[in-house]
C-alpha cells in the first residue's frame, strides 16, 4: 500500500510497502533514474511472498522522465542531502526490535543504496546494487560494515573496470563482496526497457534472494 513518510525536516515523499509488520527480514528498494514504476512494487510483492517487509520509496515525489536525456538531468538535479533524509527516514519507519534491514538499488537507487550503507551502518546490514555507478573509495569503505552483493551488465561500457575496481578495493580492506554479471545491458530487469532480460532478471533475482537469505538469517 501506499504511504507518505516525513523527514526530520518536514519534507514529504510515498513509498509502497507491503509485508507482515512483524517480520524479521526486511528490503528498502529504491528506483532508478525513471522514478518509481509498477516493476519495483512487483519485486517488493515477489519479497513479501517470502516472507519478507518489503518497501519501495519514491526520491522523484512522483516525477516521471519521459527520455533518457531528461531523465540524466533530472537525476542530477537531486540534492543528495534531501536523498539521505528521506532515506534515514523510511530506514527509521522499517525499524523494529531484532529485524535486519537490507538496501537494493537499480542504476541510481544502486547509488543511493551505497549512501544508505555509508551513512547509516549500524541500520543497513546488506546492500545489493544492481549496474549502478560506484561511490565506495578508499577515504570511505571503512564506514562500510554490510556485505555487498553487486550485480554487473557486460554491455555496459564500463564494465567490467568498474567491477574488476570495486572487487581489488573490498579486498583490500577486508570487505565482503560477491559479484555476478550478465551478458545483457543497463536496465536489463526493467521489463519495460528494449534492454530487458528476463533470464538475467531471472537469475539475479534468485542469487539475490540467497544473498539476502543468508546475510539476513
Amino acid at each position: 500500500m501506499l504511504q507518505q513518510l516525513t523527514t526530520t525536516v518536514g519534507e514529504t515523499f510515498d513509498a509502497y510497502s507491503v509485508g507482515a509488520a512483524n517480520a524479521k527480514r526486511c528490503i528498502l528498494i529504491i528506483h532508478d533514474w525513471w522514478g518509481m514504476l509498477d516493476y519495483n512494487k512487483e519485486f517488493a510483492n515477489y519479497f513479501k511472498r517470502l516472507g519478507y517487509k518489503a518497501m519501495v520509496i519514491d526520491l522523484y515525489n512522483g516525477h516521471h522522465p519521459q527520455n533518457t536525456k531528461e531523465a540524466g538531468e533530472f537525476m542530477r538535479s537531486i540534492d543528495q542531502a534531501v536523498a539521505t533524509r528521506k532515506i534515514h527516514a523510511a530506514l527509521e519507519a522499517l525499524k523494529r526490535p531484532n529485524r535486519k534491514i537490507a538496501v537494493l538499488g537499480w542504476s541510481f537507487g544502486g547509488v543511493q543504496a551505497q549512501h544508505a550503507a555509508l551513512e547509516f551502518p549500524d541500520i543497513v546490514k546488506v546492500i545489493v546494487l544492481y549496474y549502478c555507478r560506484i561511490i565506495f573509495d578508499k577515504q570511505n569503505i571503512q564506514q562500510l560494515q554490510a556485505p555487498v552483493l553487486g550485480i554487473f551488465a557486460e554491455a555496459e561500457r564500463t564494465w567490467p573496470d568498474k567491477q574488476v575496481a570495486l572487487e581489488n578495493l573490498m579486498a583490500e580492506f577486508d570487505k565482503l563482496l560477491i559479484c555476478q554479471s550478465y551478458d545483457a545491458d543497463h536496465g536489463f530487469t526493467n521489463p519495460d526497457s528494449v534492454k530487458f532480460d528476463d533470464q538475467a532478471t531471472e537469475h539475479s533475482r534468485n542469487i539475490t534472494v540467497e544473498f539476502l537469505n543468508k546475510h539476513l538469517a
